[in-house]
């Protein structure tokens, strides 16, 4: 009976510290998304795509090596059941630094290779590689502590790292940014964020590193890491057709135009991670009952679908404006970039509740295998698309991605016995949100547009489609609501 109780309170303990955890997580999500938004209008504002195009490829650069300096000691740690001893926490330590450090010097050595293969870097480059490989550096430097902190479910502190590291950067790169500093802005700021990282983790942990060193103690976390880095490779591989085809093939400002594109495109995901985090754990208790799982399913793509199509559309209605207003005119190349990837925002309502559901199901090795397939189309569409298409032609697969997907996730669901119906559920707002559009569009065509006349359609056209869904579908505008309170209270359960 003792160990009964023991346990309950142990499992009421990591319950109660998830929540907070989850919380702190969110809080930190909204904020870090709302300083990036605005910095990143900021600095758009003060340098030319190509300075974004270059800071891209030097980190995909560092990043291309870091991956294969890590063999997935972090997670091996984190999985391990059982407490950490010193022993393993000194030994992954100093193993890592040696990993590291063998990268850092591969780096510093072939660095000159990259304006080959980057002739838009031009010799600077060269410099801005080494100099950002030291961020990597540091950031090793915070691997342990961090990783103590997440076993131990403290996400608050966690939360306020990551947090003080975006502030840091994103102040440093404006500062620099008005000093004239082109891309080394960028670079400065990711070193110094490392650093500031590194300082303010370190204060909050009490863990330090001993000089102690046995291959032994690592070597169960090496077999567990390994296999686990591989998965993060393949993905790496999948997004790295941007920096590595598109940035030697079309150069560094075509890279820039692309991730503003994207970027700017995918701003109403950030509506879609938070059903993202209550739908797994809520599809998971019901995943025996497929019925039900259904129903829940086609529940979830009419709730995302209710706030996601609108936004979507005002923004591809006003695209043109919002640069010009924002970003200014130097970033008008990348509109037609922007369209393709706005049909992102507009699947992921449709799929994200397939694929929480898939994975609820407990098929995770098809979702790896759909990871592969996801990196071949990657590349195998982005290259003689950008060949085809300039650097436009690496959005131009998204669309088409997404409908692959969208097929698949429903023939793996139908296999599984779960029946979902997509087009009752989505037809409704999908109709409203592009007369929506249309509406938008046709009255910004009417009048002189500025940033106050473009909060001001937005306003409008957000209101008037609230009050529509409220006086013709008052029981999905309850229905959202009702959504949102279950929501909460999934959350609280685990």
């Amino acid at each position: 009976m003792r160990c009964l109780v023991e346990s309950y309170n142990d499992l009421t303990e990591i319950k109660n510290r998830s929540l907070i955890g989850i919380r702190a997580l969110l809080r930190r999500q909204v904020l870090i998304k709302v300083i990036s938004l605005i910095s990143g209008i900021i600095l758009a504002r003060l340098l030319v795509p190509e300075i974004f195009g270059i800071y891209a490829i030097v980190a995909f650069v560092v990043q291309f090596f870091s991956v294969f300096g890590d063999v997935g000691l972090g997670a091996a740690l984190i999985q391990k059941k059982g407490e950490l001893n010193k022993a393993e926490l000194s030994s992954t330590f100093w193993l890592q630094q040696m990993l590291v450090w063998v990268v850092i010097i591969i780096v510093i050595i072939i660095a000159p290779l990259a304006v080959k293969v980057y002739p838009s870097l031009n010799p600077e480059g060269v410099w801005l590689i080494r100099a950002m490989v030291f961020s990597f550096m540091f950031s090793s430097l915070k691997t342990i502590p961090a990783i103590l902190m997440e076993r131990n479910l403290d996400f608050n502190r966690i939360a306020w790292v990551d947090i003080g590291e975006n502030v840091v950067f994103y102040v440093v790169a404006i500062s620099f940014a008005l000093a004239g500093f082109g891309a080394w802005a960028f670079i400065l700021a990711a070193v110094i964020r490392s650093v500031i990282g590194t300082l303010i983790i370190y204060s909050l942990s009490s863990w330090r590193p001993s000089f102690h060193f046995e291959f032994v103690s690592v070597k169960e976390l090496v077999r567990f890491g390994l296999p686990y880095q591989g998965n993060s490779i393949l993905g790496f591989i999948k997004d790295a057709v941007t920096p590595l085809f598109v940035g030697a093939y079309a150069g560094a400002a075509a890279v820039g135009y692309v991730n503003w594109a994207r970027t700017f495109a995918f701003a109403p995901l950030m509506l879609s991670e938070s059903f993202g985090r209550v739908a797994f754990p809520a599809f998971s208790k019901i995943q025996q009952n497929k019925e039900l799982l259904g129903k829940a399913i086609e529940r979830s793509i009419q709730m995302i679908t209710l706030a996601m199509f609108p936004i979507t559309t005002m923004m591809i209605a006003l695209g043109p404006d919002i640069t010009r207003v924002i970003f200014t005119d130097k970033w008008m190349p990348g509109i037609w970039a922007f369209y393709l990837y706005c049909t992102s925002p507009i699947v992921v309502g449709v799929v994200l509740p397939m694929y929480s559901a898939i994975l609820a199901l407990g098929k995770s090795k098809i979702l790896l295998k759909m990871t592969g397939v996801l990196l071949l189309l990657e590349w195998g569409m982005g290259v003689p698309f950008v060949i085809l298409f300039g650097f436009t032609g690496i959005a131009l697969n998204q669309p088409i991605i997404a409908t692959i997907f969208f097929f698949i996730y429903k023939y793996v669901l139908r296999a599984e016995g779960v029946m979902i119906d997509i087009f009752k559920n989505i037809k409704w707002q999908l109709v409203v949100s592009i007369i929506l559009g249309i509406v938008i569009k046709a009255a910004s065509l009417q009048i002189n547009i500025n940033l106050v006349t473009l909060a001001i359609l937005f306003l409008i056209g957000s209101l008037g489609y609230i009050m529509i869904v409220y006086f013709a579908k008052k029981e999905m505008f309850n229905e959202l609501r009702n959504y949102l309170q279950k929501a909460r209270g999934v959350k609280e359960e685990i």
